[in-house]
Order: C-alpha cells, then structure tokens, then sequence
C-alpha cells in the first residue's frame, strides 16, 4: 500500500473540482480546469512553492511536480472516493471532486534548490530530478528510497530526458554542453556542444534516433542520438528558446520562447514546417497533446491548444494566475497537468 510521508503535513490542498460540459473542439473559447490544487503552507510564513516543471509516468499511474521549494511531489491517479478519502486521512482540507482525481503518495526531499526538471523513465518504476543545486537523482517510484546521484556539474541544471529505451539520460542547463549519461552504470558517455550555453530544453526523438536541445542562442540544435553527429541547427528566431516537443510520430519537433511564436519543424529534413502566430507573452511550456494537437503555456497566465491542420488556435485555458511553466499530457485519459507562478497545479480535460 502506498503511503503519504510524514513530510507532507507541512503543506495543505485543497482540491477544486469543475466540470465543463460539451466537446473539447470547438471556437476561440475559454475552458475551466477540472481539478485545481493550490499549494498553501499553514505552519509557516514560507512563500508556497512555483511549480516549474511536471511530468507523467508513461502509463498514466504517477504524476510528478517540482518547483522552487526544493521538493518533488509524486501523485497518483485516483476516483474521487478514494481521493477523498486519502485527502481527510493525511489531514489535507479538500473539495468536491468528480471523476478521476490525483492524490499526493509521496514527497522527495533531497534536493537543495530549485529543482527545475523532473522526467520518468520509459518503464515508469524510475524518476530523474534536477536542478540549480547541480545534481540528477534518480528516485524508485513511488517509494523515493535513497535516491542514486549522479556525478555533478558546476552549473544549475534546467533540462533533462530519457532516451525512449531508457538507456540514457540528457542533461542540460546554464553551460555550453548537452550531457549523455548511462543510467545503469552512471557513466557520462558523450558531451555535446551548444553555442551560447544556457540550455532550456532537451528532448529525445520518440525512435531515438535524434536528439534536440535549445536555449539562450534561438537556435534547435539536433544531433543523431547514437554517435552524437551533429545533424542540423534549425534558426528559430534571435532569441531565447524555453521549450521544445516532438510529436508522438516524430514527424514535428515544436519550439517557442521569448519571441511568443511557436516554430515547427520536420526534424529529418531541417524544413520549417509553419510558424504559429506571435500572441502576447512568452511560450514558457509546450506539449503535444495526441495527433495534430498543441497546447502552449504562456507569461501571460493562459494555455492555448492549437489544431495543427489548421493552424488555429481552438481552446483557450483560462485559470492559472501567475506564468504557466509547466506541462504535461496523459494520452490515455486525455488529461493535461499545467503548473506555474501562481504555486498551483491545473487539471484539464483536452480529449476531443
């Protein structure tokens, strides 16, 4: 049976739950989230945590967050009964919730900063975090024993992702260099250079076959993944790219940042594919979200979803308070997880 640690008393929840009727698809309209958890800290004057970085299991069964409080928080979905239940239980305040809910199982609190990314491993049972205390740990999930530490560098970390078979994991932040590292053995394998440093983003290919990283320098630098040859830089405006995202086929890779546009590419030929339209803000989060869908978080405290075919924005998720900088899609249940600024997690509902 799973267990919430005896960490979590420090922080209460309350879980707000809206149900918004009709289809998904439809005009340039507002939607409202089906679940909303607000982070707020009771037994001291500590500013509650941003949320900049979330990420699901690939089967859907864990959700992990993390932010600028040091923690990494692993949830699990849940009906509502049973988050209820498991709500009151841990002395969390909670409200109505209808349907499929999440509940907080653990806490994983051996980072000692910012922890600023958080991806699972294909298989699920694993977690990676990282952050500006300069370390990658990786947790059993959902137990979070000792987590093994990778060795350090000397800068903050931002970005890291696991290749699609789950041997290797890319790492990334404020230096000139991609990392490659071997997950059984813990080896560094391959650096990678960058130009102009300061890594936002890295993401592997759903084959494998290529790697992609963005920052600082406005350009998509793509390497083919086994060798580390460099295969292309895809110009994607003068300035700083924050995100990036390779559709579940690999036939697009998604980037945006401070310029509010977002680019999207054919990663084997190098040819820009469109070019969605500059809205106000910087892209802060992007995800897919399943075939010819894109949703984009932004400094301006909204999400928009995008239909790919036609190259329009369709929903607008109305909400969030502060910069959205964290996404996540879980295509079995249609769920997607948005965090930012304004210390809380969203959930919507984005099935069409």
């Amino acid at each position: 049976m799973l267990k919430t640690t005896e960490a979590v008393v420090a922080v209460t929840f309350c879980v707000i739950a809206v149900v918004t009727p009709g289809s998904f698809a439809g005009d340039w309209t507002s939607r409202t989230p089906r679940q909303t958890i607000p982070f707020q800290h009771t037994d001291s004057p500590a500013t509650p945590p941003v949320i900049s970085s979330a990420a699901f299991s690939p089967d859907g069964r864990y959700l992990a967050t993390a932010g600028d409080d040091h923690q990494v928080r692993v949830w699990t979905a849940t009906r509502s009964a049973s988050a209820e239940a498991a709500a009151h239980a841990s002395g969390f305040a909670s409200g109505a919730t209808h349907g499929r809910g999440f509940m907080l199982v653990n806490e994983l609190p051996n980072h000692a900063d910012w922890v600023r990314a958080v991806a699972f491993h294909p298989r699920g049972d694993m977690l990676a975090t990282a952050g500006d205390d300069r370390r990658v740990r990786l947790w059993d999930i959902p137990d979070g024993r000792t987590p093994t530490v990778l060795p350090g560098t000397t800068v903050g970390l931002r970005a890291l992702c696991f290749s699609p078979d789950g041997r290797r994991l890319a790492i990334a932040g404020f230096e000139e260099q991609v990392r490659v590292f071997d997950v059984e053995s813990g080896r560094m394998v391959r650096e990678l250079p960058v130009p102009g440093g300061d890594v936002h983003d890295v993401a592997f290919s759903p084959d494998g076959a290529q790697l992609a990283a963005a920052g600082r320098r406005g350009a998509v630098r793509i390497w083919r993944a086994a060798d580390g040859t460099l295969l292309n830089d895809l110009p994607s405006g003068s300035r700083r790219i924050r995100a990036l995202a390779y559709a579940e086929d690999g036939s697009l890779l998604a980037a945006g940042g401070d310029d509010g546009v977002v680019r999207l590419w054919n990663p084997v030929s190098g040819a820009m594919e469109a070019e969605l339209s500059a809205r106000p803000g910087r892209v802060m989060a992007i995800s897919f979200c399943g075939p010819g869908r894109l949703a984009v978080g932004r400094s301006t405290n909204t999400i928009e979803v995008w239909d790919l075919a036609t190259r329009r924005p369709e929903a607008k998720l109305a909400g969030h308070t502060g910069s959205v900088a964290a996404l996540a899609y879980e295509p079995e249940s249609g769920t997607l997880v948005s965090g930012g600024f304004d210390c809380t997690i969203r959930f919507w509902d984005v099935q069409p």
